[in-house]
């Protein structure tokens, strides 16, 4: 998991090699980070069979059911360049959360983050015959 404090993140940046995993789309939109904004990004990789997309499958729709409740988060694909020997091994995931906290309370981004868990670990629960497929 990572933790980037976006508040001074520019569009001039997006062309720089340490933003180039950030979440670029949703940031050009706004022309770089917002005031007090934190984007919480979760890594992860699937296993390259069917169990590994019905994994990423079953993220997918609770990412997107999420936002569309309201909760400030994507799901989205990231790899390296299509050079030698990295091809077709760089892909991964990652779930970013966006934050946005005057106070920069760190105490209630964990609660939050800590409520996302719930709320996921409780959704598997309503789905056990896509969770054990």
């Amino acid at each position: 998991m990572d933790k980037v404090d976006l508040s001074d993140v520019t569009e001039s940046d997006f062309s720089l090699l340490p933003y180039a995993d950030l979440p670029l789309g949703a940031l050009k939109r706004t022309k770089g980070g917002l005031a007090n904004e934190l984007a919480i990004s979760v890594n992860f990789g699937i296993t390259r069979d069917p169990k590994g997309l019905k994994a990423l499958e079953f993220l997918s729709w609770w990412v997107r059911d999420s936002a569309r409740a309201g909760e400030p988060m994507q799901i989205r694909s990231v790899a390296l360049p299509p050079i030698g020997d990295q091809f077709g091994t760089s892909l991964r995931f990652c779930i970013d959360y966006f934050y946005a906290d005057p106070e920069r309370d760190i105490g209630e981004l964990l609660s939050k983050v800590g409520k996302l868990a719930v709320e996921l670990n409780s959704v598997k629960g309503l789905y056990p015959q896509v969770v054990l497929s």
